[in-house]
């Protein structure tokens, strides 16, 4: 029997939606093998996903994006708390930007919930600005990471966290358990490294080939020349 894997994806106002909608589709396209349309391409692997998407409050959240559709939470954070839920997956895209003044402002039911989730994930992983509530939380302290990179300073000054060792060009980073990608796309990048790293190079090149994503590396990383980081 495949295991399956709970995946929490943290969510609040001004989320980018691309940070996690893409990489959503990488992952789920392993329940595509109890599909009788798709069971004979995927094949027989070894995990599925189960995706919960959790929110500050029961209502629909707002995107950075205006115009763009909103999304309707699975739970509260506060629910799964009380629940006594425990994810295998965290994955935290990117929120509010950083705020000249008061740092990171995404909201304190978010950076709680990481807090008690972090010790007992298998994997904790954000996109783009996602890096910076994973730092408020400390889950990146003594770790390497990235993060989107026209707003790299704005996101490595607001963690204000000298235990952190910043990459500054990258398109994905893995320190243990913990992955944490450049801007936007580059999370539908590492789901598919993700993708690989669970269920081999196989399915993960049968699921490229089926969104059709240009295959690069964790280094390849033209938007830190673009952005003067290096």
């Amino acid at each position: 029997m495949p295991e399956t894997l709970t995946l929490a994806v943290c969510l609040c106002d001004e989320v980018t939606l691309s940070d996690f909608i893409p990489p959503m589709e990488v992952l789920g396209s392993l329940n595509f093998a109890d599909h009788p349309a798709f069971a004979a391409m995927i094949g027989d692997v070894p995990y599925r996903f189960k995706i919960d998407y959790l929110a500050p409050a029961a209502k629909p959240v707002s995107p950075l994006t205006p115009g763009l559709p909103h999304i309707t939470p699975t739970h509260t954070y506060a629910e799964a708390i009380e629940k006594g839920l425990q994810y295998d997956v965290i994955w935290v895209p990117a929120g509010p930007l950083p705020h000249p003044q008061l740092g990171d402002v995404t909201p304190k039911a978010e950076i709680d919930f990481i807090k008690r989730q972090a010790p007992g994930a298998k994997y904790v992983m954000s996109v783009c600005g996602g890096s910076l509530p994973l730092a408020s939380a400390r889950v990146l302290d003594g770790k390497r990471a990235t993060t989107n990179k026209m707003f790299y300073r704005h996101v490595v000054a607001a963690a204000a966290n000298d235990k952190i060792n910043w990459v500054s060009q990258a398109r994905w980073v893995i320190d243990g358990n913990i992955w944490t990608s450049s801007g936007v796309s580059a999370g539908t990048d590492m789901a598919l490294a993700f993708l690989e790293h669970l269920v081999g190079r196989k399915t993960a090149v049968l699921v490229r080939g089926m969104i059709e994503v240009p295959e690069g590396g964790s280094e390849d990383d033209p938007f830190a020349v673009i952005h003067g980081l290096v």
